[in-house]
């Protein structure tokens, strides 16, 4: 395990508040197809990974110098600083109390504003190129889109505020991210 500075672990505890509390809220506001069943393949950017793959496979890719918290499946979240596009951030992979790999996420804190949304736009429109425009659901403060795609949801999200300046761009499994309609 490594060392956190202090400057570290705010920043961090940001990132978990935000995939803790507004990540899930946004993902049930989009949700409310039926679930499909999936395949084992993903369009992750930032990972190799399939839906398949076990923590052996993730430690096979990262490496061995992880983090982990209990993730919102009910299992356990393993955490790497990881850099994406030119930018040093952290991924996430989150697996269920079965041992499914169910979420697949990257986290940026940036430095201004101005940045974060030029690096989320950009982002933005790397996946629109390949899937199409998705659904917006932005809010003040907050800035979302979302891709349902047949194996998976893509979700782009950034929080910008005066103190908070963040972005998380997660694939989910298919079958945990949506919901059965009521």
């Amino acid at each position: 395990m490594m060392y956190l500075s202090p400057k570290l672990q705010i920043t961090r505890a940001i990132q978990v508040a935000i995939i803790l509390f507004v990540f899930p809220l946004l993902m049930l506001q989009g949700c409310g197809k039926e679930a499909q069943k999936t395949s084992s393949e993903s369009t992750c950017a930032f990972s190799s990974l399939t839906w398949d793959a076990t923590t052996e496979d993730m430690i096979a890719e990262e490496g061995e110098d992880y983090e982990t918290y209990d993730s919102i499946y009910k299992g356990l979240t393993y955490t790497y600083p990881k850099e994406f596009q030119g930018h040093t951030g952290m991924i996430k992979y989150m697996y269920d109390a079965d041992g499914r790999l169910c979420n697949m996420s990257w986290a940026y804190t940036g430095t201004t504003a101005d940045e974060l949304q030029k690096i989320y736009q950009e982002l933005c429109d790397a996946i629109a190129k390949d899937h199409g425009e998705g659904t917006t659901e932005d809010g003040v403060g907050n800035l979302c889109r979302m891709w349902v795609l047949k194996n998976e949801t893509v979700m782009a999200n950034a929080v910008i505020t005066d103190d908070t300046k963040v972005m998380q761009i997660a694939y989910m499994r298919a079958d945990v991210s949506k919901q059965k309609n009521q």
